[in-house]
């Protein structure tokens, strides 16, 4: 049997595995699927040949700062510190520097700025109605959740930012996921959304907690977002029928592309044919709008 593929087993919840763990594990995540919808080729290249493109992980950092002070606030001294200024202009200066990383390998470097930041967002956060929801009922904050797709029994993994346990007042659980961005407006957030495929995530999050808690529909999906810079506002949005929808129609496409991919070990780029391009439909109705300009 394919190492990615089983019949079936029971779903699993581990509630205290650390992120590099979780990480590791065979199992597919959202984001390689995402990887798979935009191509085989790219699915392939970063997650079986494990190549990487050097990029800035600043904003990622600040995201996962974020997060940790507003959920697992108690996790900030383990998994970050502090970084001191050094003057890198002078020998001395990077010899301390280099000294000094060498000393925190394995945490994330932030600045004192960042802290401060992070800390504004985890307040603002803990002003939305939702979090009365994470206060007066028992959930858990990043728990791991490994289960099996019913259909192409592809193995599975997700790790929501924190969900409550199914209750009386949520008989098929909730889910909340924690988003920063550079704008939390309805019209600028739903486009990032879009790029960045919460929906699919939304989709295959829901599946997962359905089948480990074995509830009788799939749980609500609430987005709690941040800002990324002063004043640091919040927003709260439900995922809707329409954004569940569409995350649904591409979470399975994913699905069906990544198990054919593994039948056949073959790992397509983009279509090698001509195709008409168009602008964005906004920009067709701007030009129709008689004060267009």
């Amino acid at each position: 049997m394919n190492a990615y593929v089983e019949l079936s087993t029971p779903a699993q919840l581990i509630e205290k595995m650390s992120n590099d763990e979780y990480h590791a594990r065979h199992e597919f995540s959202s984001s390689q699927l995402k990887d798979m919808l935009r191509s085989g080729a790219h699915f392939y290249s970063k997650n079986i040949l494990k190549e990487t493109e050097k990029e800035t992980k600043e904003a990622m950092n600040f995201g996962t700062l974020a997060h940790t002070m507003f959920l697992e606030p108690e996790q900030f001294e383990s998994e970050f510190v502090i970084a001191p200024k050094f003057d890198k202009r002078t020998k001395a200066g990077k010899e301390e520097a280099l000294a000094w990383e060498e000393a925190n390998q394995g945490k994330i470097l932030v600045t004192q700025e960042q802290v401060d930041g992070a800390e504004r967002i985890a307040n603002n956060l803990r002003t939305l109605s939702t979090y009365q929801f994470m206060m007066n009922e028992y959930g858990m904050a990043e728990a791991s959740i490994f289960f099996t797709d019913p259909v192409y029994g592809l193995k599975l993994r997700v790790r929501p930012d924190y969900h409550i346990v199914p209750c009386k007042n949520f008989p098929n659980g909730l889910i909340l996921d924690v988003k920063t961005t550079t704008d939390a407006r309805p019209h600028a957030f739903s486009k990032k959304c879009a790029d960045f495929g919460y929906d699919l995530s939304a989709s295959m999050y829901r599946e997962g907690f359905q089948q480990y808690y074995q509830t009788e529909d799939k749980p609500p999906f609430i987005l709690l977002t941040a800002e990324s810079s002063i004043p640091f506002n919040v927003k709260q949005y439900n995922a809707s029928d329409l954004f569940l929808s569409v995350g649904d129609a591409r979470y399975n496409k994913a699905k069906e592309l990544l198990a054919e991919s593994l039948l056949i070990n073959e790992w397509d780029g983009y279509s090698k044919e001509i195709e008409d391009i168009f602008l964005p439909s906004y920009m067709a109705k701007q030009a129709l709008d008689a004060d267009f300009h």
